[in-house]
């Protein structure tokens, strides 16, 4: 592919996802700080460290912290500017009685792996405090000392996911939708590009949320070196694009279902495979990817009969094909960053916190959003593109459009940002969900991949999609098709 450019009317921003992640989205809620929070006192004269170590409520996590030589010298340096979101003592679990769960207890298979960032990220930090918590009751040995070095190592990649490279307060963080954190993983992941999380506010209830399930209970807690967030439970790496759509099985268990029966997993999906012996394997699966998620409403808004066909041997090779126009292979794509693993140059541009510029990429691209089907009128957005991007259907492509604006609403506060996103004139929502492997987007109707078809202004009756109803005289014969 050649290298284009994408004009933007560039300031920085992004959408924020909403309170619940399956709702409807409202431009209302989204992105929105309330001005009457509660703000902590400053502590401008002391590090993010010393600002924890001082604190009792967050005890159990420096416990945590002091395992990593690296966490504490980044959070106790003067000279840096970072974020860190922070878990106090009651965000993390106690330890349960004895006898209480007898499979509770530390065992050296668990801490076998050298790798802890690799691998061991999905551990829940909490789970991971509470073994640093049961070390201290053990004997001093040479069994004790490999437990807290593996420790160690897992637990800084946890709390690099915690961190982000610059100092955002609580309005700051809303002006876009994702970030970049510490967390880089060495097995190619993101295409060796930080993870990301996601940032989302609502004004009823009044909530500033981190990856959607992740309340911030305490902001701008100010520190000589940046700004500290305290959250209710710890944050967890996201884990594949898949992994996350398993875990929602009311929302996906058609796209799922049907992923795995035509073996397409693969596509979307990044996991550990073991090898012959328990120290070695490697990460099988896609390391970058972009996927479009239809959700089980989706297929059952399909006719009946079409669905029947999708699900059978004879319409296998057809709900394939469809599925693979669902995803971009090799590219990562939020409404406020992308990255193209396939271009030979550095081409992933986060457009946060700039005030003019361009989000460069290696797709096809067209020079500004020209219209957002259906939408009221909105003032001049604060940038504006479109992007076609090839799929893992050779020959397709998808047509996306992505509008930022400033909400002018009279109530007090932060200023309001909300996006409008669009893939094959199709709306997109929830979207810039975070992945291990790039990003996840919902839709709420499966894409057409002809392209050419007749646009309805009403896309549904009570017998499915109207988009669908001719499939007969069409889908069979495209599905054969090279």
């Amino acid at each position: 592919m050649k290298s284009s450019l994408v004009p933007l009317l560039c300031l920085g921003g992004a959408y924020a996802l909403p309170a619940l992640p399956w709702l409807t989205q409202s431009p209302i809620s989204e992105g929105l700080v309330h001005y009457w929070d509660w703000f902590a006192p400053l502590e401008e004269d002391r590090t993010i460290y010393q600002v924890l170590k001082d604190d009792d409520s967050y005890s159990r996590l420096v416990k945590a912290i002091d395992l990593s030589d690296r966490v504490v010298d980044l959070l106790d340096d003067p000279e840096a500017s970072v974020t860190f979101f922070a878990v106090p003592n009651s965000g993390i679990p106690h330890s349960p009685k004895h006898g209480d769960d007898d499979d509770y207890e530390l065992d050296s298979v668990s801490f076998a792996p050298k790798c802890g960032d690799e691998r061991d990220i999905a551990h829940d930090l909490g789970q991971l405090v509470l073994q640093v918590e049961q070390l201290d009751d053990m004997p001093e040995s040479r069994d004790k000392d490999h437990r807290k070095e593996a420790l160690g190592r897992i637990i800084r990649g946890i709390l690099a996911y915690h961190i982000l490279p610059e100092k955002l307060d609580s309005a700051a963080l809303v002006e876009n939708s994702t970030y970049a954190t510490n967390l880089t993983l060495k097995d190619g992941s993101m295409d060796h590009k930080p993870l990301r999380l996601s940032v989302q506010s609502t004004v009823v209830p009044p909530r500033l949320r981190i990856n959607t399930v992740v309340d911030v209970m305490k902001r701008d807690i100010e520190a000589s070196n940046g700004v500290i967030h305290s959250i209710n439970i710890p944050l967890l790496p996201p884990p594949s694009v898949f992994s996350e759509m398993f875990l929602f099985p009311e929302v996906f268990s058609y796209v799922t279902s049907a992923i795995q029966r035509v073996h397409l997993t693969s596509a979307v999906d990044r996991s550990w495979t073991p090898g012959k012996d328990s120290d070695h394997g490697s990460f099988i699966g896609a390391e970058t990817t972009t996927f479009f998620a239809p959700t089980s409403g989706a297929f059952q808004r399909l006719p009946q009969k079409l669905r029947l066909f999708l699900f059978s041997p004879f319409g296998a090779k057809a709900l394939r094909k469809l599925l693979e126009f669902h995803v971009v292979p090799e590219f990562v794509l939020f409404t406020d960053y992308a990255h193209d693993a396939f271009s030979e140059s550095d081409i992933a541009q986060s457009i946060e916190g700039q005030q003019h510029g361009s989000l460069q990429t290696d797709c096809t691209t067209s020079s500004t959003v020209g219209s957002l089907d259906d939408q009221p009128p909105l003032t001049d957005p604060i940038y504006a593109y479109n992007l076609t991007l090839p799929t893992l259907l050779e020959h397709h492509t998808l047509h996306v459009q992505v509008a930022r604006y400033k909400a002018k609403i009279p109530l007090p506060g932060p200023a309001r940002y909300f996006t409008r996103f669009l893939v094959n004139g199709r709306h997109v929502g929830p979207y810039d969900i975070p992945a291990r492997n790039g990003a996840l987007h919902v839709i709420t109707e499966l894409l057409d991949p002809r392209g050419h078809h007749k646009h309805h202004k009403h896309h549904r009756h009570e017998s499915g999609d109207l988009d669908w109803e001719d499939w007969e005289e069409w889908l069979p014969q495209w599905a054969m098709q090279n």
